[in-house]
């Protein structure tokens, strides 16, 4: 490796350790996002690690698929180092971060040892693409640092790490390899089972390309195993959570719309790789992609939404692909013909120019409020709970909050208060959050008589109300009658009113 391409690496690994401190000191959760309850869980290991309450409802911790390796693992942490809640989340989204990049490091490394190419794959990686979704296991680079604190980003990094020991098992036969792959494989399925499925698709591209085809097919055998180990786990019923999970639309992503407005750039990858498939080079590359848009396509016509995570897979092979194309003929520029040279300078401005126009956009969107509030401030940082900070005075982990669903996502996180409804679904048990989303829109929108309340209050041991006063014009007419019956006032802060219910 040059002294010039080593300070390159140098240099870029720099920059995203120092933007990813950036994230994590200004971490830019929204309301809705999954973090909160992710956190809440983490907190929840932390009280009880054996025993844990469910991180969001009052009800016991088997009724909650949010206690994986990844929420043990730091909830334990956080308990041993007796570390505040959001240090702790601080911490994994830095580990995350390395995990993930280390990783595709060593992925990089299986297809070629030229070191250039992180230096190209990297960054086409994280800005190529068009508007991007905000789904989690996107990593367009604003979503890629705003969700390093997700369990999808720590399994991309088991992915990643697990395929390399895969390659490793595959170039000089390690056993060792082989059975970190299947470990990797293991607690990637249990800590984000969509997400593993990216490890077993590269696996499957990567054995078929380069082992015998006996070997390729029993290595297949890798995917059941991480699937039988699910019966091992010991806090919730994962088999329950993977089968119903993946049939019923308890939970409805956005993967399936807009598609070329959204990847943008990515597209350009299927036609890159076309180009490598018929020259035979980077066979597992090629066969990788063509598998992750075989499954998104065929997920696409039957509405299976599991299959939508596909297109984030089929985009990171694109991703290579391009990487792959501009590291060969970028340094051979002059050399080439003049229709060569369009090409190589019209996918340079696809990627850089088109990806780089959104990726500022969006950054612009989402930093903000936060310049703002730090220039108004005179270098206040904003944090994203800071609006309900007031609540942590007055509610405690004894307490169960009556709140619309939408409004109460952060508050376990930010109070350990428990909620009567939380904002998405739960395969362990859909018709029990069905029903108490129902209930709570009854409650504050009715039709529902004082009587009707007060059993609501009742049959979720609510110790308090939250009212949000932007949502007032969806309430029920009667609403502030009845809550003057029922509860008194015990602080406000606009827009938020916290009541606290008579005996």
């Amino acid at each position: 490796m040059s002294v010039n391409v080593r300070i390159a690496q140098r240099i870029l690994y720099s920059a995203i350790l120092v933007v990813a401190l950036i994230y994590t000191i200004v971490p830019l959760w929204g309301p809705q996002a999954d973090m909160w309850e992710t956190i809440a869980a983490m907190d929840a290991i932390s009280e009880s690690p054996l025993d844990p309450r469910n991180p969001l409802l009052d009800l016991p911790g088997e009724t909650s698929p949010r206690f994986t390796p990844y929420t043990v693992l730091w909830g334990i942490v956080e308990r041993l180092f007796d570390l505040p809640l959001f240090t702790t989340a601080a911490l994994a989204s830095l580990v995350n971060a390395l995990l993930f990049f280390t990783g595709l490091h060593r992925v990089i490394r299986t297809i070629t040892p030229d070191p250039r190419a992180p230096l190209w794959i990297i960054p086409v990686m994280l800005v190529g693409w068009g508007r991007g979704w905000g789904e989690a296991n996107g990593y367009q680079f604003e979503q890629f640092f705003a969700t390093m604190s997700y369990a999808g980003t720590f399994t991309y990094g088991l992915c990643f790490h697990g395929l390399a020991e895969l390659n490793r098992y595959l170039s000089s036969g390690s056993r060792r390899g082989l059975g970190l792959y299947i470990v990797l494989g293991v607690l990637a399925f249990w800590s984000h089972p969509i997400t593993a499925l990216l490890l077993f698709a590269m696996g499957f591209a990567w054995s078929f390309a380069r082992a015998p085809f006996k070997t390729a097919v029993l290595l297949q055998a890798a995917p059941f195993a991480a699937l039988a180990a699910c019966w091992l786990w010991p806090y919730f019923d994962y088999p329950t959570v993977l089968f119903r999970g993946s049939t019923e639309a308890w939970y409805r992503v956005r993967l399936f719309d807009g598609q070329l407005l959204r990847i943008g750039p990515v597209i350009l990858g299927i036609f890159v790789a076309t180009y490598y498939a018929l020259r035979r080079r980077y066979n597992e590359v090629t066969l990788a992609l063509l598998l992750a848009l075989a499954i998104y396509l065929f997920s696409w016509a039957l509405d299976i939404q599991i299959g939508s995570r596909f297109v984030f897979y089929g985009a990171i092979f694109a991703h290579i692909c391009i990487g792959l194309f501009l590291m060969e003929r970028f340094s051979d520029l002059r050399l080439g013909s003049i229709l060569e040279r369009g090409v190589v300078l019209f996918v340079l401005g696809a990627v850089f120019m088109a990806g780089g126009y959104y990726r500022v956009k969006k950054l612009d969107r989402d930093w903000q409020p936060v310049v703002e509030h730090y220039q108004s401030t005179g270098g206040d940082i904003l944090e994203p709970w800071e609006d309900i900070r007031f609540l942590r005075d007055y509610l405690n982990d004894n307490s169960v909050v009556m709140v619309e669903d939408t409004v109460g996502w952060r508050i376990p996180a930010v109070t350990q208060a428990r909620l009567v409804a939380q904002a998405k679904g739960n395969p362990l048990m859909a018709a029990e959050v069905a029903q108490r989303r129902a209930d709570v829109v009854q409650f504050f929108s009715g039709p529902a008589t004082t009587d009707e309340r007060r059993e609501l209050i009742v049959k979720y041991h609510c110790t308090h109300v939250l009212v949000d006063s932007r949502n007032l014009q969806r309430a029920d007419a009667a609403l502030d009658h009845d809550l003057a019956l029922l509860t008194e006032p015990l602080t406000a802060a606009p827009p938020y009113r916290l009541l606290r219910v008579k005996p």
